[in-house]
């Protein structure tokens, strides 16, 4: 996040391979995978069966759910 943030596009800065969870899956599930590998993340997009996104799912969704 620096001043040259904004002269970027997209494609430069984005995720190429997002970590992602189904809407039907359990959101302790979805607390694993932000918290898996090496990098920790705070949000999850939500996939419907055929990979198109059809939500964003925060960490702070979950603190609200009393799931983390």
């Amino acid at each position: 996040m620096g001043p040259l943030l904004l002269t970027r596009t997209v494609a430069e800065v984005m995720t190429r391979d997002p970590r992602t969870i189904g809407p039907d899956e359990l959101a302790a599930e979805a607390l694993h995978r932000m918290n898996a590998g090496t990098r920790p993340i705070t949000s999850l997009f939500v996939t419907d069966q055929t990979g198109r996104p059809v939500g964003i799912l925060h960490i702070h969704d979950l603190l609200r759910a009393g799931v983390a």
